[in-house]
C-alpha cells in the first residue's frame, strides 16, 4: 500500500461523491443515518445541495472528469435531479446512483435518457424479510423500479444504466442470501450483485475515534456525526451461523460467475476464520485488514451542506466548503495536503467500518 500511495498522482480527483440530500423516505433499521440508532435524528434541519452550486462544482471538475456518485439520504428524492444529471452528461462524466429503489419507477426514463452509468438498488432479501427491515411495500416498489428501468433500456435500445442489487447482510436476513439471489438472478436483468456485511463499530472504538480526531484535527464531533450511527454491540452478531453464511455467499459468487454477472461485496475473504473475526470486532487480524488508505489521494465527498471530506460518510474532518471555494482549490489546498500528510501511514480507529476500507483501491 505504501508504494501504491507514493505512486499516486493527486493532481486531479478520480472519484467524487455528491451527497445531494440528507432526506430519506425510509427508515431502514440498520441504517447509520436514519435507522434505529441513526445519527440523523439529531439534526435540527436537513440539507440539500444547492443546484447552482452543484452545477458550478461539476463545471470545475469537467477537466478532471472523475467518476461521480450521488449519495443521500435517498438521492432520487433530490428535487433537481434532472438538471443535475443533464449537467453530468454534458461534462462527460460517468455516475453511479445507490438507491432504495422506491422512486426508480418514477425516474426510469430520465435515468436511461441521461445515461447514468450504474444503479445500485438496496434489497435485503425476500419480500417479508426486506420489508421487516425497510418498511411495508418497499420490496415490490424496488422490484417494479428495477423492471421499469430494464424496460426503458429495451425501449431505447440502451446499454445503460447497468443494474445492480445490494444486499446488506444482517442477523435478521443472513439465512436468505442464497435463496434471494437465486430467485432474483432468474429475471436476467442484473449486471451487478453486491453482498455487503452490515458495517459497524463498537462503543469503545467510537470513543477512541473521538479522541483521535480531537488530537489529530482539533475536532469534537456532535451527536449528528454519522460515525455514531454505526455503533453496535458485538453481541448483536453472535447468533449468525458463520458456516451457513459463508457457504451461501460462495454459492452466489459461483452462480454469478456462470451467469457473467459481476459480484462484489465485503469482506472479500469468505472463510470461517475471517468472518468470525469480522463479527468479533477483531479487524486487525482479518485477512482483509489495511494499515493505510489510498483514498485521500484519489477521492473526496461533498456533503449536502457543502463541506468537503476526504472520507466516505465520516464527514467530521472538513477540508473546505464548495459554497465558498472552488473544488479544485480545495483538492490542492493546504488543508487537504495536511490531512494527507497526517494520514499517510495510519488509519483512524473506525476506518474498518467504512465500505471503502474493503475496496481494491
Amino acid at each position: 500500500m505504501g508504494a501504491k500511495i507514493a505512486s499516486l498522482s493527486f493532481q486531479k480527483p478520480k472519484w467524487v461523491v455528491l451527497q445531494v440530500t440528507e432526506k430519506c423516505n425510509l427508515r431502514c433499521k440498520m441504517c447509520y443515518e436514519w435507522g434505529d440508532s441513526g445519527s440523523y435524528f439529531h439534526k435540527n434541519d436537513l440539507r440539500e445541495l444547492d443546484i447552482d452550486v452543484a452545477k458550478r462544482v461539476l463545471e470545475e471538475l469537467s477537466e478532471a472528469k472523475p467518476y461521480l456518485e450521488l449519495f443521500g439520504g435517498e438521492p432520487l428524492m433530490y428535487p433537481h435531479l434532472r438538471p443535475l444529471l443533464e449537467k453530468i452528461q454534458e461534462i462527460g462524466c460517468m455516475v453511479d446512483i445507490p438507491t432504495n429503489g422506491t422512486l426508480l419507477e418514477k425516474h426510469a426514463d430520465l435515468l436511461v435518457e441521461t445515461e447514468v452509468r450504474r444503479i445500485w438498488v438496496s434489497i435485503d432479501g425476500p419480500e417479508e424479510i426486506n420489508d421487516a427491515q425497510r418498511g411495508k411495500g418497499v420490496y415490490q416498489r424496488a422490484l417494479r423500479g428495477l423492471r421499469a428501468v430494464a424496460a426503458a433500456k429495451r425501449n431505447r435500445n440502451a446499454q445503460y444504466p447497468l443494474l445492480g442489487v445490494t444486499m446488506v447482510v444482517t442477523p435478521l436476513n443472513y439465512r436468505y442470501v442464497e435463496s434471494f439471489f437465486r430467485g432474483l438472478l432468474e429475471e436476467d436483468i442484473l449486471d451487478n450483485v453486491s453482498i455487503e456485511f452490515q458495517l459497524y463499530t463498537t462503543k469503545e472504538r467510537y470513543d477512541d475515534y473521538l479522541q483521535f480526531v480531537k488530537k489529530e484535527f482539533s475536532i469534537e464531533p456532535d451527536a449528528s456525526s454519522m460515525a455514531g450511527g454505526l455503533i453496535r454491540s458485538i453481541a448483536d452478531f453472535q447468533e449468525v451461523d458463520i458456516d451457513d453464511l459463508t457457504a451461501q455467499v460462495k454459492a452466489i459468487r459461483e452462480l454469478c460467475a456462470r451467469k457473467k454477472v459481476n459480484c462484489i461485496g465485503y469482506p472479500k475473504t469468505m472463510t470461517h476464520e475471517n468472518v468470525e473475526r469480522f463479527y468479533k470486532g477483531d479487524w486487525e487480524h482479518m485477512t482483509d485488514k489495511r494499515s493505510k488508505c489510498s483514498f485521500p489521494w484519489i477521492y473526496m465527498e461533498i456533503s449536502a451542506n457543502g463541506d468537503v471530506s476526504p472520507c466516505h460518510t465520516f464527514y467530521d474532518v472538513c477540508v473546505g466548503n464548495v459554497y465558498r471555494e472552488n473544488i479544485m482549490d480545495i483538492w490542492k489546498g493546504s488543508v487537504y495536503q495536511e490531512f494527507r500528510r497526517k494520514m499517510r501511514n495510519k488509519l483512524s480507529p473506525i476506518c474498518s467500518s467504512c465500505s471503502r476500507y474493503y475496496s481494491d483501491l
